[in-house]
């Protein structure tokens, strides 16, 4: 049976690795961090005991494959989904709106909860089937590619207020980016798979666990069960290629690890260290990988002595940060009852490099506008998390760059949320890439492993 080598241990390379192990393959998944999770890890914060995520995650019932990896693991349980979608709003002076969704089938659901929704007008209500109407029609992802969000949705008459109200919230919460930078492909493909589906589909769902406790440790106990080996602090330095073919890796110690096949589950710009200079020099397949764009999120967490909102979760209007979530209520075992909530700033390009300080009184000001317990409120810790590298900017044509899971050298593969799944770089993105390259190992190694199902 052949043996494989993981690099990475995030979504995409515990999903292929969890994968390749059911089916029996001997599987050798390599970190080169302490711990595993690639950009979607938590800690505990020393002072509150709370479990706190790199950065807040939202998952949705349409992220397929992702609930397959958890299910496959025995995880799934931590995912906590809506009966179905709602989503509360805030703005200043007290504005509160809610897109609450009937239990109607596709996609009346939607427009159920858009119908009365208090932020649009009645106006932008009837403009809403021209959105429906656009994602009817059959456009292909090439000519998407060259619009963004923000055009798309003029073709389509939305209003600036539709745009800021809703729209430029749900562009920016899935692709992080602006709608007036992002590529209108990977948008079209959420609301038609999330929104314009299955009703099952759009309904949110919470890990009620910090992230490295939702799926790392579970997805090495899995990987060890089935006879194979997790490395942490074990970097890569490069990737053994012979004669156009795979021979394994060598570590940064100097240890050479061989294997019939190896998966790369890491970002682009670290697989591009990986390789030999004449491979990704010469091979057309890599050059793409140097002009790909990255967009950053700044998770703030907070922890106050009260309660500042009922709220799970709610999108905040005519901000600079876009999210609110009650991490107090979110996780079952918050040691921090009532008080601890995170903001997000997706797409942060203009915050990213401002000092902790500064950040944290946008925060407050924003939140005391927004909510009145906030004015009230002792803030008691804070932490500013930046990730400068979080996912893949979608920008415009930035499709074709993302490449496919079979590279050019022999039974090499390449994983990760930024390959080209057709989805923006999201959990479900990384969990589709990993999912795919295992299928695609056991089909070129047929004779000796199943087809993965």
């Amino acid at each position: 049976m052949k043996s494989v080598i993981v690099i990475g241990g995030g979504f995409a390379g515990l999903s292929a690795a969890t994968a390749l192990a059911e089916q029996g393959a001997p599987v050798t998944v390599l970190e080169g961090r302490q711990i595993l999770g690639g950009r979607a890890y938590s800690f505990v914060d020393s002072q509150t005991g709370d479990s706190v995520d790199n950065g807040q995650h939202l998952f949705m019932g349409c992220y397929r494959d992702t609930i397959k990896f958890l299910r496959r693991i025995g995880s799934l349980e931590r995912l906590k989904f809506q009966p179905s979608l709602s989503v509360e709003f805030a703005g200043s002076g007290g504005r509160r709106a809610a897109l609450k969704c009937l239990s109607l089938p596709a996609p009346w659901h939607l427009l159920s909860g858009l119908l009365r929704l208090k932020t649009l007008t009645w106006a932008d209500r009837w403009r809403l089937r021209h959105i429906r109407a656009a994602l009817k029609k059959p456009i292909s992802v090439e000519d998407l590619d060259r619009l963004t969000v923000d055009q798309w949705l003029t073709q389509c008459r939305q209003s600036d207020r539709a745009k800021r109200h809703l729209w430029d919230l749900i562009a920016v919460a899935c692709l992080n980016e602006e709608s007036r930078v992002a590529s209108a492909a990977p948008f079209v493909t959420v609301l038609r798979q999330a929104f314009f589906d299955d009703p099952s589909a759009s309904c949110l769902a919470f890990a009620n666990v910090g992230l490295s406790d939702l799926y790392v440790r579970d997805a090495i106990a899995y990987i060890q069960k089935a006879g194979g080996e997790v490395r942490a602090k074990c970097p890569v330095h490069r990737v053994v290629i012979r004669n156009g073919e795979v021979k394994g890796v060598l570590l940064r110690d100097g240890t050479r690890l061989e294997a019939d096949v190896v998966i790369s589950a890491v970002p682009a710009w670290a697989l591009l260290k990986l390789l030999p200079d004449e491979i990704h020099e010469k091979e057309a397949y890599f050059q793409p990988l140097k002009k790909l764009a990255y967009a950053p999120i700044i998770s703030i967490h907070l922890w106050f002595d009260q309660k500042i909102t009922d709220d799970l979760f709610a999108g905040l209007l005519d901000t600079h940060i876009q999210w609110i979530f009650n991490r107090s209520r979110i996780h079952h075992d918050a040691k921090t009852k009532a008080g601890y909530v995170s903001l997000v700033i997706s797409g942060a390009h203009d915050f990213v490099e401002w000092p902790d300080m500064k950040i944290l009184s946008l925060a407050l000001e924003e939140l005391r506008r927004l909510f009145p317990p906030a004015k009230e409120a002792v803030l008691l810790r804070s932490l500013v998390i930046r990730e400068f590298q979080a996912t893949l900017s979608p920008k415009v044509g930035g499709e074709a760059l993302r490449p496919g899971h079979e590279s050019p050298i022999a039974n090499f593969w390449v994983a990760g949320d930024w390959t080209k799944t057709g989805l923006p770089a999201t959990i479900e993105s990384a969990c589709v890439s990993g999912h795919a390259c295992a299928d695609l190992v056991q089909r070129h190694h047929s004779a000796d492993l199943p087809v993965y199902a």
